[in-house]
């Protein structure tokens, strides 16, 4: 009974004389998100929107849901070897050779399942196992990489070793920029733009990706801005290499608290990188100078070929129409019509 209602004591824990004070309620809630395994949210859910509503009803407070949003995340699964013959599960510490699993004890070949992490069906992680050999930032990199929130997720080891990679190599990236972080380079117009398009695109595509619970596709943003970061951040200018190093490192702070302290403090900034602002994209600089322009004859695609913004129609006209692809369909023919949907297709009627 009390898990039906407990959420409605925060606002008014200091308080002795009543379980919960209506303004306090009134002021806090509903609670902005609900996260519950889906085996145990669905019942949980319809209890506490019960008692919500009786007690609103009888006029203790006014709110008419307990929660904004409901996040039911999917279960942990890891392999678990079972006899199809005795129906029992086998511990992977009793099996000699496990890319071949076999039954100690009537040699029968186990099929391999992947499940639901249970003691029953010997298939459990210890979370301390992973940290001790990894760290927490890998296991916390690698759950929340693996799968949306509310998918279920596959343990494997080669993939806690993926994430442990990706966060080494940030670690020698940010221990080599830290030896010469003010000393002056060589610097590459190109280089600098593609990279401020890379960063730009990374903090518009993970800050939607929080909000939307879209963990593992911001991980996949923060992938590629690490690699754009990596290749040219010795043909840069110093202050565009500085400003790259400070926003991957607060965009990389949820996923991976701890490393992420540690480097934002070798660059030499003293305060918490948790107590930074969230960076803001720069629209403009997510702009793209040309575009492909899809060039169809009657209807038909013939051809595709970039256009850079600028051109004006009669420019685009003049490339276009010279194209082998256009010319095999337009050539000994009378063009009746040519329409042009700048930044998308060229029709050419004939």
């Amino acid at each position: 009974m009390c898990s039906s209602w407990y959420f409605l004591r925060y606002p008014s824990s200091k308080c002795s004389t009543k379980p919960f004070e209506k303004n306090e309620i009134n002021k806090w809630l509903p609670v902005d998100q609900y996260v519950g395994g889906v085996e145990h949210a669905i019942l949980h859910l319809l209890y506490a929107r019960f008692f919500t509503k009786a007690l609103r009803d009888n006029e203790l407070f006014d709110i008419d849901e307990p929660f904004k949003k409901l996040l039911t995340q999917g279960m942990v699964q890891a392999a678990a070897y079972k006899n199809n013959k005795t129906g029992k599960y086998v511990s992977p510490s009793d099996i000699t050779d496990l890319s071949n699993p076999t039954d100690p004890i009537d040699n029968s070949k186990l099929e391999v399942l992947f499940e639901k992490m249970s003691k029953s069906k010997y298939n459990g992680i210890d979370p301390e196992s992973v940290i001790k050999k990894y760290g927490a930032d890998t296991a916390r990199m690698f759950i929340l990489f693996k799968a949306p929130p509310e998918k279920d997720l596959e343990w494997g080891d080669t993939d806690v070793e993926g994430q442990f990679r990706f966060l080494s190599r940030i670690w020698k990236l940010y221990i080599n920029c830290a030896k010469d972080i003010n000393s002056k380079s060589n610097s590459y117009p190109d280089k600098e733009k593609n990279l401020i398009k890379s960063m730009n695109i990374a903090i518009k595509e993970i800050s939607n990706d929080i909000l939307n619970n879209q963990f593992n596709t911001a991980i996949s943003e923060l992938m590629k801005f690490y690699n754009s970061l990596s290749i040219s951040i010795n043909e840069i200018n110093n202050n565009l290499k500085i400003d790259a190093l400070k926003t991957f490192c607060i965009l990389l702070a949820p996923f991976a608290p701890h490393i992420a302290e540690e480097i934002w403090h070798l660059i030499g900034f003293k305060k918490s990188v948790h107590l930074e602002n969230w960076p803001s994209f720069n629209s403009e600089a997510l702009k793209e100078d040309s575009y492909e322009l899809v060039i169809q004859v009657n209807g038909k695609v013939r051809d595709k070929v970039n256009i850079n913004n600028d051109m004006s129609e009669d420019q685009i006209k003049e490339l276009t129409l010279k194209r082998p692809n256009v010319l095999k369909w337009t050539q000994d023919k009378e063009i009746r019509k040519i329409i042009i949907v700048k930044g998308k297709i060229m029709n050419i009627v004939v």
